[in-house]
Order: C-alpha cells, then structure tokens, then sequence
C-alpha cells in the first residue's frame, strides 16, 4: 500500500503515518523515493502484543515528530481501540537509541542501500533512477527460429546477440537510457532434392555479424501512484544509425499499479523511421512501427522477483521490391524473467521469450547482469 492507502487503513492523517514511517515505528518501506506499508503487516502491528506492550509502544510512538499532530491522533492509532493509560503523558522524551547492530540486517523503516529487485525488474516501466544514481547492464541472447516451406523448404536463423547498456538518473523522475546491440545470425536453408538445380538435398549456411543501431531513451514520471491512479512513465525515442543504418523517433507511455506485492503494468509505444531499407534485412524497423506490452512483476522477497510480459509488435512492412512476399506485419511473444539479487550492486535477469502465432515460431534465451553505482551524492 501507499501513503494514502496507509492512512486509510489505519484512519488517520498521511502526515502522521508519514511521521511514523520516518521514525521507523511502523512497519514500513523504502521504494526509490516512496514509502510502501504491507497490509497484513500494519494490521499485525496494530494488534500489539500485550496492554503493557502497546503501553511501551505509545511512550515510543509519542517520540516521533509532530508530536502536537500525533497527541491528537494517538487515541486512533492505540491497538484493540484502548486509550492511554491515565497519568501517562502524550508527549515524553525520545526513547534512547537502540544497540547498534549487524550492518548486514535492514531496520524496519530504512531506506535500502541498493535498488531491490522489485526496483530493477520495474525498470523504465515504473521505478526510474535518481539524480546521480546510474546502473551498467551487459547482456547476452540466443535465439533460434525456424520456417517451413512444407514439403520441399526449411530455413532455420540463429541469433547470437550481445548488448551494452547504460541507465543515469539526470535528476529525480528523469532519466536517460543507452543501449548499444550487436548480433552474429546464421541462416541455413535445407531444399529438397526434386526443386533444387542438382536434384539432390542442398543445404546453404551464411554467416553475418551485424552491428545493430543504438537507442537513446529520456524517461520521465508525468504521475505518481495514488489510490485511484497508476504510475505514469512517458518515454522519447530516438534509433542512432551506428550499425545498418536505422534511424528513427519515437514515444511511449507506460502505466503501473501496485497490489502488494505484485506490481501490474501496461504500456504502448510508436516509433516512425526516418530512414528504412525494406531490401536489406538488416533493417528492422518499417515506417511505422507500433507496440504493447502487459505484465505483472510478483516480488518473492527483497532478493528474488518474477516477471511475465506479454509483448506486441506492428509494422507496416511493404514488398522489398513490389513482388515478393513482405514479412509478417505483427508479432507476439510471451516472456517470462526472473530478477535475482546476487550481491548488494550486482543482479542477474534470466529471462525466456515464446513467440506466438504466425508462420515462423521460435524461441529466444536472455541472461543480463546489472550493476548499480552512484557517481555523485544526491543533495
């Protein structure tokens, strides 16, 4: 839950929540620069342990900032509905600090060190980086997809790709994203016997390394997450022709919400080419290019997040040269990733991608680690 979802529940002001939040006195969470309270856990807390217990726990409480604010609240926040104890001040001095512990272990309340799971999954979806803050990515895949001319054609591709990416918090809510690909693709086409010119099998097998086009990315956040409003995340676009030669502009939109501890997320994107070549299949981009994507990113715990996506694509493609066949215009695949917290600043995303539908099914395999590091301390 949020802020305001938080104060709902427990039918008090944001500002005292908040309060409490700050003073590490309710459970509570640090997610990039919003607090996030699990349910079951407030409603844990509010039972309390004993009447001494929540006794202890007012004396505490009554510590934090805004104690006027709280010394009017407190009667709401007192567990099973009792009220303070007669002749017990509302407001006392701030209890002495706790014995230092293991710098391993997160205090209830503390803002984590490192980006979570949850955080990195979400990445360019809904949690952007702060000012100062960046993350370096590299990542491998494999592909391999297959088409069948049946009886007499089989063409079979496999896709070797590498990528580099960068993620730099230009300040809070904006960010800038680069990614620099390359790819190393084999086709191999097997003809039968009764149409190839020898009459017999021929099988054909080319190799090309292809420097794919970079991207450029600046995303900000035009809406923070409420009680009845998602999470809102616009992107520009911009392909750089450092490879085939691609080039275009483009935009998105991307809407989050949070169902602790799943977050649900849709988004849609366009992309116009400023320069295409339909003859080269190098080039991937059309004219006009279209997408979708819907998912969810369940969090297991702080180490461990689950993503699904289902991703859609649409192109205008036209024939190459006004006979042959054009490619297919639309795409769908099914993706299914994992998010893994390996160290405090290093994580890795293994993720599987099912194309679905169309002529060509095929298969693509992802293994990314992402280092996140901070060049400058943000003010």
């Amino acid at each position: 839950m949020d802020l305001d979802e938080a104060a709902q529940l427990l039918r008090v002001k944001p500002e005292i929540v908040l309060a409490l939040a700050e003073a590490h006195r309710i459970p509570a969470r640090l997610v990039g620069d919003a607090w996030r309270f699990g349910h079951a856990a407030l409603l844990e807390w509010l039972k309390g342990e004993d009447s001494a217990g929540e006794t202890s726990e007012l004396k505490a409480i009554s510590g934090v900032e805004h104690p006027e604010s709280l010394q009017r609240e407190l009667p709401a926040l007192t567990g099973r509905g009792m009220s303070p104890p007669a002749g017990i001040p509302l407001v006392q001095t701030p209890p002495a600090p706790d014995p230092p512990t293991n710098s391993s272990q997160t205090t209830v309340g503390e803002r984590p060190s490192t980006p979570t799971t949850e955080d990195i999954a979400l990445r360019d979806q809904r949690v952007l980086l702060g000012r100062g803050a960046a993350t370096i990515e590299f990542g491998a895949t494999y592909g391999k997809s297959a088409e069948s001319l049946y009886p007499v054609v089989r063409v079979e591709e496999k896709d070797f790709g590498v990528s580099g990416t960068l993620r730099y918090g230009l300040m809070d809510d904006l960010q800038l994203t680069m990614q620099v690909p390359a790819t190393w693709r084999r086709t191999t086409s097997f003809t039968d016997g009764t149409v190839s010119a020898t009459g017999l099998p021929l099988i054909q097998t080319t190799n090309n390394g292809i420097a794919d086009d970079a991207s450029i990315s600046l995303l900000g956040v035009a809406g923070r997450e409420a009680m009845r409003r998602p999470t809102i995340v616009w992107s520009l676009d911009g392909i750089v022709p450092t490879g085939a030669g691609d080039r275009a502009l483009g935009g998105g939109v991307i809407l989050s919400k949070s169902y602790d501890p799943a977050v649900l997320f849709t988004g849609l994107s366009y992309v116009y080419g400023l320069h295409i070549n339909p003859t080269d299949s190098r080039f991937a981009l059309a004219k006009q290019n279209y997408g979708i994507q819907l998912g969810y990113t369940y969090a297991l715990n702080e180490t461990l997040a689950l993503t699904t996506a289902f991703l859609g694509t649409y192109r205008n493609y036209t024939s190459p040269d006004g006979i042959s066949i054009p490619p297919p215009r639309e795409n769908y695949a099914l993706q299914l990733g994992t998010t893994w917290l390996l160290t405090r600043t290093w994580f890795m995303e293994p993720a599987v991608a099912m194309s679905i539908g169309g002529d060509s099914p095929g298969l693509t395999l992802s293994l990314d680690f992402s280092r996140s590091l901070r060049w400058r301390s943000k003010p």
